[in-house]
């Protein structure tokens, strides 16, 4: 075989695996069928896990040096009402790179590791004997098809994913596009003392603000799937009429210019997908998808990459591959299924009724109430009636790690 690995799909999921692979001497090939550097579809937002990934990964420290914000703190708005606290336990923060930097420095690191990348390369079928996937048909702009061969197949071509197309990956756990979502990159909106991650519950849409650069921020909207046809016919002006409309926007949206296009997608399909085959294996949104809403796709992305960088490691050693890669689908499948649940319980959720804000708006007009309020959250998150099951285990374990004890000293 010419490659050890031949990976359709150059983004986060593609390029971290190639990374991971080239470091243990494999005979690598990655594949995009954009040019790099580019922007793709994405959220962008990544939470303190996900950047305690890239700092695993290596690769950290040149994401950093482009210049983006650490975000510190959320900061949520019901209606009119806001809340704001740390984004995670001391000395974590958050990210919102710009994929034509994230990708193309993972990348960058995964050439320097021995990977051969190519740009602009389409995967155009794959080649298969005895049952067994051997290779793909691959063709670069400009030149001629060629049939490369390899090991193993890896598809990491997202949510459309042709190789998963081919093979016929079997779905399960299916749940349809539950919201139309549109985002733009915005220069000189007006920032906070602070960069935090701000989001906005009003009735009928969620809005987002992540700071990237200095000066530069996305903007998005999750909005009702009925409202897709609205924004169809004139989005930019949809996007920001309704984002000026948002608690304390209107003042710091004054002076933004939008670079670029918006972006928007009709909704974005829930899935998990048997991640693996005879000489085939998938990851990122190719194997597992779910809706934008709590931004962890990214981390997603690279957990996989871990994960599979083990089990195909482990099967290209001489280990069984069935039962190298079976075992990294109960791994993923443990690993990322609560965090399915909670966004499909976040997305779902009902808007905040009357009733409900204006008790929210009562507590947080009486100071000692609220302290009040705060001393007996331990009780109502532990009653399971009250509460979606799957957000209160996420919160439960972010709990565990505010409670630890505090570092007064320099941090390592």
């Amino acid at each position: 075989m010419a490659y050890d690995l031949l990976i359709i799909g150059g983004r986060v999921a593609g390029a971290s695996l190639a990374l991971l692979m080239g470091r243990r001497g494999y005979r690598v090939l990655l594949v995009d069928r954009d040019g790099f550097p580019s922007d793709t579809l994405s959220t962008h937002f990544m939470a303190p896990v996900a950047v305690g990934a890239l700092a695993r990964l290596g690769v950290l420290a040149d994401v950093e040096a482009a210049g983006f914000r650490r975000l510190t703190r959320t900061r949520t708005a019901i209606e009119d009402c806001v809340l704001e606290g740390p984004i995670g336990p001391p000395s974590t923060y958050g990210l919102a790179p710009r994929r034509d930097v994230l990708d193309a420095t993972i990348v960058q690191h995964a050439t320097r590791s021995g990977v051969e990348f190519r740009d602009r390369t389409t995967a155009e079928g794959l080649i298969t004997a005895d049952g067994r996937v051997v290779g793909a048909t691959l063709r670069t702009a400009g030149a001629a098809a060629e049939a490369v061969q390899a090991r193993v197949v890896v598809g990491a071509d997202g949510k459309f994913s042709p190789v998963a197309r081919w093979v016929r990956a079997a779905a399960y756990h299916e749940v349809p596009a539950l919201r139309p979502a549109y985002y733009g990159y915005f220069l000189g909106l007006q920032p906070l003392p602070e960069a935090c991650l701000e989001i906005f519950y009003t009735p009928g849409q969620i809005g987002f603000v992540f700071p990237m650069q200095p000066g530069v921020d996305c903007l998005a909207l999750e909005v009702q799937p009925d409202d897709f046809h609205t924004f169809q016919s004139a989005p930019l002006e949809t996007f920001m009429s309704r984002f000026t409309r948002l608690p304390g926007m209107a003042a710091r949206l004054a002076d933004v210019k939008l670079e670029g296009k918006l972006l928007g997608t009709r909704g974005v399909e829930n899935y998990f997908r048997t991640p693996y085959g005879p000489g085939w294996a998938l990851t990122g949104d190719a194997g597992y998808c779910r809706d934008p809403s709590t931004g962890s796709g990214i981390a997603d992305s690279l957990e996989q990459s871990f994960l599979l960088g083990d089990a195909l490691d482990a099967a290209l050693s001489g280990g069984d591959w069935d039962a190298s890669l079976a075992d990294f689908q109960r791994q993923r499948d443990a690993l990322l299924m609560p965090t399915y649940q909670a966004t499909l319980s976040y997305t779902r959720g009902p808007e905040a009724v009357p009733e409900s804000v204006a008790w929210l708006r009562s507590v947080l007009s009486t100071p000692g109430m609220a302290r009040t309020v705060a001393n007996a959250l331990p009780a109502l998150m532990a009653d399971s009636q009250t509460l979606p099951g799957p957000m209160v285990k996420r919160v439960e374990a972010m709990a565990s790690a505010f409670a630890e004890p505090r570092v007064t000293g320099p941090v390592a």
